[in-house]
């Protein structure tokens, strides 16, 4: 399941946002955001650091924000995945106008 997801600031015009297990996450306010597919984990990891986590990078949004980071797992059936979603991680987050973390607050269901 998705867990531990960590906003950790703006990079080269990205939010970067980290989290552990499998899935998708997304930010609630702007649902239509898609996350940049532009790297693998092998690019990240060297940019980021080995923190045994994934990364997600999304369009930076107009700063500063208030914005919610949803983490579905999606369930898994033998050799196919299902589109239903187990419980999800909510992670609330207050940006300054910088991309700083202001306020983090973790919502693990």
């Amino acid at each position: 399941p998705i867990r531990d997801i960590q906003y950790l600031g703006v990079m080269n015009n990205r939010m970067i946002i980290a989290y552990r297990g499998s899935g998708s996450i997304f930010i609630k306010e702007y649902g239509a955001l898609k996350k940049y597919g532009d790297t693998n984990w092998m690019q990240q990891d060297r940019k980021y650091g080995n923190n045994d986590c994934w990364y997600a990078e999304f369009p930076l949004v107009p700063l500063p924000a208030k914005i919610k980071i949803l983490g579905n797992t999606l369930a898994y059936s033998g050799n196919q995945s299902q589109r239903k979603t187990s419980r999800g991680v909510v992670d609330y987050v207050e940006i300054g106008s910088g991309g700083e973390v202001v306020l983090q607050n973790k919502n693990n269901n």
